[in-house]
């Protein structure tokens, strides 16, 4: 059996084979025409004298102070000859003249003076900027905490980090043209040329001035000026009157954890029309959706009952000032009733730290070494969870001294043993006991859209039957652009006429966002994309995100999958490679590469590249899985057999690692051995039929009957059509 050929055409999502010789477009060629509007930038200055208390809160501001030039009053930096050695790197921060630099390690592990030219930030940490020669400006790693008044770096302890690695100052993690600019300054044109690897970025102002918000004014300034002869003020792109969802879509704008996908933000449309919000996915967010990694507040207010009572930004924080309305308890009394600021509520002492309404609500984490920032979930502390999934829960977060299980018994204790339905219950039992959990929580109109959309990738991850498929297809029409989005994206791996003729109307949805995904999903097709109607004017949209993302390692692996889509496999060679140059650990374009080698009869380095993923991921499952296939095919059995065995034994579970490795058990007699690994695997899928199948082929030849026979009825019930249960049945029934 040709093991690797199989598991490919299982998993499509993640390794794409080359479907179509059409190379008329390509990504690099195609950008979306620009939109012209007549008003122009005319700084924050012009704003202050109809706008004076606005300006006054702005003024000051960490809006105001997001980026500025590098002089003796913005640099709060010590940089009177200091050194800071983080491991084995020293950082020595000087001036010449008025200017200031830093000597320090280069992308080529060479030591040199490095000017300084803009600041970046002003509390509680301060970062610098320097300029390549490409155009690309780098953050140093090393900063000024601006309330101890000192030197840190913003690496964790534990880190080895080397010149050429991504979260190296010089790296692509540390780059203001990728990760930066688009929010710190106004009217960002990123301005890449992936030809050339070059930037020609450029502002129109260069902090979040009133117009990074408000959009661009001269015509504004205009109206006000002679408003009789003008006629009708134009419309801002932020106002008063806005409803409180649209006011957090357009604060989400630079406070999400998003994709971009427009060439720069032209105040035209809705947020998912020039940007793709991160789900509630592990690595960023816990799994029940508390916050992890750093991800800027709208994913996790979105999943909170305020926002889906009304409640926005401006309620809480001066949008001018940024700061609290009120401190403390009192903030949230404004909505609260005066009941929960009391000891017969929260169980503490008044005026102490556990009878604060956030340090229950709203746990937080440090980010950027010194940065405190709060999860805006507001949700109830649920260390029921915490005992069953050891997620995170603010109780044992401030009592360390305590266990998870001695917290839960307080909170049945003081609260009673109901706990009101929360979609982290089916996230959480999805993720982790049952998969038909997720369909409860995408159906559930009343749970938060981003956890509904969370649902369907976990969903749609996993091998789905033709019933699940249809139930799949129908959130295509869901009122969420997030879950329809989602519903494209785990379509993907379902290449054939029917599942095209559903995501076909997607490629007029309203909002781009999910037209990119239609379009990806055609370009990854059989499918004649010239005889479909608005594939071109979607495409269009997809091959300017491609552009746009071409100097990010996942950007490249986009590319990459659509070259191979469209059978330019060295041009995908190309892609892979760049991605891998560009972040070393990001494996996933490593994963492919390897098979297309495989595919090239290249079998040595697609070992070399397999072994590379397992020497920065041991507990993967999918590299061991890969080369157990790979030996396998080259006819080494003991290494086969030692791989495939290993990916049973790593996360993710891999139901074919299990499949394949009991067959290649089976293929040796080893029968008994095969039944202890299905039996394992079962643990995770129960009711998986291929597991079942080859399970009940083991106990017919061990000659364990009744196990068998108990087999083909669940069998039979899984696949009551498949008539080879049946007969198996029967004759095992007529052998006993």
């Amino acid at each position: 059996m040709d093991f690797l050929k199989s598991f490919f055409l299982l998993l499509a999502l993640i390794f794409l084979t080359a479907c179509s010789t059409d190379k008329k477009e390509e990504y690099s060629n195609i950008k979306e025409k620009t939109i012209v509007t007549k008003s122009t930038y005319i700084g924050s200055e012009s704003c202050k004298a109809c706008h004076q208390e606005e300006f006054k809160d702005w003024q000051g501001s960490h809006h105001d102070l997001a980026m500025q030039i590098a002089d003796s009053i913005s640099v709060l930096g010590d940089f009177r000859n200091k050194t800071i050695a983080f491991k084995k790197i020293k950082s020595t921060f000087f001036k010449k003249g008025n200017d200031f630099y830093v000597n320090t390690e280069g992308y080529d592990g060479n030591y040199a003076d490095f000017k300084i030219e803009y600041t970046f930030g002003v509390t509680p940490l301060q970062q610098y900027l320097v300029k390549f020669d490409n155009g690309e400006y780098q953050c140093l790693s090393t900063a000024w905490d601006s309330v101890k008044n000192e030197w840190f770096s913003l690496l964790q302890p534990d880190l080895d980090i080397n010149h050429g690695d991504r979260l190296h100052w010089t790296g692509s993690a540390m780059s203001w043209n990728m990760m930066c600019a688009d929010c710190h300054s106004t009217n960002v044109h990123k301005n890449y040329d992936s030809k050339t690897d070059t930037y020609d970025t450029t502002f129109s102002l260069i902090n979040v001035s009133c117009e990074s918000c408000h959009g661009a004014a001269s015509e504004h300034e205009k109206y006000y000026q002679n408003p009789l002869e003008n006629g009708t003020p134009p419309k801002m792109y932020m106002y008063n009157e806005m409803e409180s969802t649209e006011l957090v879509d357009k604060c989400a704008r630079c406070h999400s954890r998003r994709t971009q996908v427009t060439e720069y933000f032209d105040y035209q449309g809705d947020f998912m029309d020039h940007y793709a919000p991160s789900l509630l996915l592990d690595g960023l967010y816990e799994v029940d959706g508390q916050i992890n990694d750093e991800v800027y507040v709208y994913g996790s207010f979105i999943q909170s009952k305020m926002y889906h009572e009304g409640v926005s930004c401006k309620d809480c924080h001066n949008v001018h000032s940024l700061k609290l309305k009120k401190q403390g308890n009192d903030l949230c009394m404004t909505c609260h009733e005066p009941s929960y600021n009391t000891e017969e509520h929260h169980f503490h002492p008044n005026n102490f730290e556990g009878s604060q309404c956030i340090n229950c609500h709203m746990t937080g984490k440090i980010y950027m070494g010194n940065d405190f920032r709060r999860d805006h979930s507001f949700r109830v502390p649920r260390p029921d969870q915490s005992v069953k999934y050891s997620t995170p829960n603010a109780c044992t977060g401030c009592h360390d001294d305590k266990s998870d299980e001695w917290t839960a018994k307080i909170i049945v204790d003081k609260y009673g043993s109901e706990r009101v339905d929360h979609f982290s219950d089916h996230l959480l039992k999805g993720y982790y006991e049952d998969p038909s959990a997720f369909e409860i929580l995408m159906s559930g109109k009343q749970y938060p859209d981003i956890a509904r959309a969370t649902a369907v990738n976990l969903y749609g991850s996993q091998p789905l039957s033709s019933e699940q498929l249809n139930r799949l297809t129908l959130y295509l029409r869901d009122s969420s652009a997030l879950v329809r989005n989602e519903v494209v994206i785990s379509l993907e791996q379902y290449q054939n006429d029917e599942i095209a003729k559903h995501i076909e109307p997607m490629l007029k949805d309203s909002l781009r966002m999910v037209r990119i995904s239609a379009a990806r999903y055609f370009n990854m097709s059989n499918q004649d994309v010239a005889a479909i109607e608005n594939y071109k004017t979607a495409n269009k949209e997809f091959l300017t995100a491609l552009h746009l993302n071409a100097d990010f390692s996942s950007g490249q692996h986009q590319i990459a999958l659509y070259y191979q889509s469209k059978g330019n496999e060295e041009a995908a060679i190309k892609a892979y490679k760049r991605a891998i140059e560009i972040d070393g650990y990001n494996n996933r374009p490593r994963m492919n590469l390897a098979l297309i080698y495989y595919n090239q009869g290249l079998t040595n380095k697609c070992e070399e590249l397999y072994l590379k993923v397992i020497e920065q991921e041991p507990d993967f499952s999918y590299p061991y899985y890969m080369l157990g296939l790979l030996y396998n095919e080259l006819s080494n059995d003991i290494k086969a057999l030692e791989y495939l065995e290993l990916a049973t034994e790593k996360a993710p579970f891999n139901e074919n690692a299990f499949y394949n490795y009991a067959l290649k058990l089976q293929g040796i007699k080893k029968f008994k051995e095969s039944i202890v690994v299905l039996k394992k695997g079962l643990e995770f899928a129960p009711y998986n039929e291929r597991l079942l199948y080859v399970k009940l082929l083991g106990e017919a030849n061990t000659n364990l009957i009744s196990d068998a026979k108990a087999t083909s009825v669940l069998l039979m019930q899984i696949a009551p059509n498949n008539n080879d249960y049946k007969q198996l049945y029967q004759q095992l029934s007529l052998g006993n």
